[in-house]
């Protein structure tokens, strides 16, 4: 069974506050989880590059390399992994040979490999930085023209920043897990003072048009005999026009209020019918404004609906594009012509109503689906009061689909899409 439009409309208003609210959730672990991770390996990089300057001033001083002092240390973590690193270093000549290795660990690297790589680190240009596993330190003797590369075995805090990025994301994870079931209840609190007023203000329209049409009734029917008993009267003709617009006032009403709260019966549709049938009386309407109707409807376009609506947002749109339609200076041939087109797209059926006249601000084009709400240059009597649209609109999100509006070189194009028949 199909839901109440005033449903979906605020679950997809819910929706979109818990999807806003997740995102944000989720940039800012994001950011922080990123702020942690560069923040602490700066801090690491550093505390190591000032363990590799103390090892190499003792050892050029001729005091042998020492341990690095607490203070330089970081944190007691950074001291444990510290001491548990392989320090290596290689002294060279000014004639750049190597002189002086010390290098306590050779299964791990030989003596050999260890020079190689302290020569490449001396060609490099950088006097300090990070080469796979090793995190070195390059320092120079002015009086002695000798250089000295300190390097030390960078596994083990590797391993603890990715022990620390990995609990980070896990926990993370959790906690937005977490975050989005209570964002998820936040959000229905927050709709429903909202929901609560949109029922009560349909609620309102509803009974309000239905106590409405009693009077209304009775006073158009008191007009019409009092005119035939003493003959036409300005001020019974004025009575008369206004009574007729109330009328449709409250006809509208009752058109959108019936559309948002009634039941869908969705049943098999032939669309393509139904637009087909819906174009036939209003040829006559933009004949006597000097328009031309034309249609190009393609056949056996089915949807899941109810046809009475179908038929009725076939009829607003149509009465719209007549209604607002007029001749431009634009030379096209399309100034002078409105045009319906429904074809099939993406397993969609595609009702295009085209028609000349002023283009809508782009400003308007998002609010004209509003009840009452019309652009400035509208505003003229035109027997319209604003709920057309919204009438459309809501026949359109009752059948899970989508309208909106463009315009293009003077032309208006309404454009529905609506789910057709797997």
């Amino acid at each position: 069974m199909a839901k109440k439009l005033g449903n979906r409309l605020f679950k997809a208003s819910q929706n979109k506050i818990t999807a806003t609210i997740m995102g944000l959730l989720t940039l800012i672990l994001l950011g922080t989880l990123l702020t942690i991770s560069l923040t602490t390996y700066s801090a690491v990089y550093r505390n190591n590059q000032r363990i590799l300057e103390v090892f190499l001033d003792d050892y050029i001083n001729g005091n042998g390399p020492k341990e690095a002092p607490k203070d330089a240390m970081g944190t007691p973590e950074d001291r444990i992994a510290t001491e548990a690193a392989v320090m290596y270093l290689v002294e060279f000549s000014s004639d750049g040979s190597a002189v002086g290795i010390m290098n306590d660990v050779k299964p791990v690297m030989s003596d050999e490999a260890l020079k190689n790589l302290a020569a490449q680190l001396m060609t490099g240009g950088k006097r300090r930085g990070i080469s796979g596993r090793m995190i070195y330190r390059i320092a120079s003797d002015e009086s002695s023209g000798r250089s000295y590369v300190a390097m030390m075995d960078n596994t083990l805090i590797d391993s603890s920043m990715k022990t620390l990025i990995m609990n980070t994301v896990v926990f993370g994870a959790v906690a937005l897990i977490i975050l989005f079931f209570v964002s998820l209840k936040a959000s229905k609190e927050i709709m429903k003072p909202v929901e609560d007023t949109y029922q009560k203000q349909k609620q309102f329209i509803s009974d309000a048009g239905h106590e409405l049409k009693t009077p209304i009734s009775t006073v158009g029917a008191n007009a019409e005999i009092l005119q035939r008993e003493i003959g036409n009267n300005r001020w019974l003709d004025n009575i008369l026009y206004e009574n007729r617009r109330m009328k449709e006032l409250v006809t509208g009403l009752l058109d959108l209020s019936r559309t948002e709260n009634m039941e869908a019966v969705h049943t098999d549709v032939d669309l393509s019918r139904i637009v087909t049938g819906g174009i036939l009386p209003f040829d006559s309407a933009a004949f006597e404004r000097g328009l031309l109707l034309e249609s190009e409807i393609e056949q056996d376009i089915h949807v899941e609906g109810d046809p009475n609506q179908l038929g009725q947002l076939v009829a607003t749109l149509l009465d719209n594009a007549v209604s607002h339609a007029e001749k431009t200076q634009n030379a096209d041939e399309s100034t002078g012509k409105i045009l319906v087109t429904l074809h099939e797209e993406n397993k969609c059926a595609v009702l295009k109503v085209s028609n000349p006249g002023k283009e809508i601000p782009a400003e308007d084009r998002d609010r004209i689906f509003e009840r009452f709400y019309r652009t400035d240059s509208s505003r003229e009597l035109n027997g319209h009061y604003g709920l057309g649209l919204a009438i459309a609109k809501a026949v359109v999100t009752a059948h899970d689909g989508e309208i909106s509006v463009e315009c293009d070189k003077e032309i208006t194009t309404f454009i529905v899409r609506i789910p057709t028949l797997k």
